[in-house]
């Protein structure tokens, strides 16, 4: 074997790199990756994902009227969060009587507006 000697007029070998003097390695004939190459890298396709398509298509997303409903009708109980998975501020709601009214009246307002979503984030469905 032939041992590399250090050699003080030399700088030391950086790790990943061929040892100095020798020339840059090629891939293998079986495809083995080898010094000097990079790492091949997956690029997800470029194209528009959206979380809203797969739970329209599952049936997932909450509907409009519905949640105004819930809301005239049992909204000072937050029962219109609990239906759309806002369940933390559901309860917020219960305990507080609609924070005395004035939450309720909120949420009233941003549901009639279209401004609500469900706890994922999508958009109420208005079915016409």
């Amino acid at each position: 074997m032939d041992y590399q000697q250090w050699q003080p007029e030399q700088p030391p070998q950086q790790y990943g790199q061929p040892p100095q003097g020798q020339p840059q390695w090629q891939p293998s004939q079986y495809g083995q990756q080898q010094w000097g190459q990079q790492p091949p890298y997956y690029a997800p396709p470029q194209q528009q994902w959206s979380m809203q398509q797969p739970y329209q298509q599952m049936g997932m997303q909450k509907d409009w009227l519905t949640t105004l409903l819930l809301c005239i009708f049992l909204g000072y109980l937050g029962v219109h969060r609990f239906y759309t998975g806002h369940i933390v501020i559901g309860l917020i709601q219960l305990f507080t009587f609609g924070g005395c009214g004035i939450w309720w009246l909120i949420d009233l307002i941003m549901i009639a507006t279209g401004s609500f979503t469900d706890s994922i984030g999508l958009p109420l469905v208005k079915n016409v």
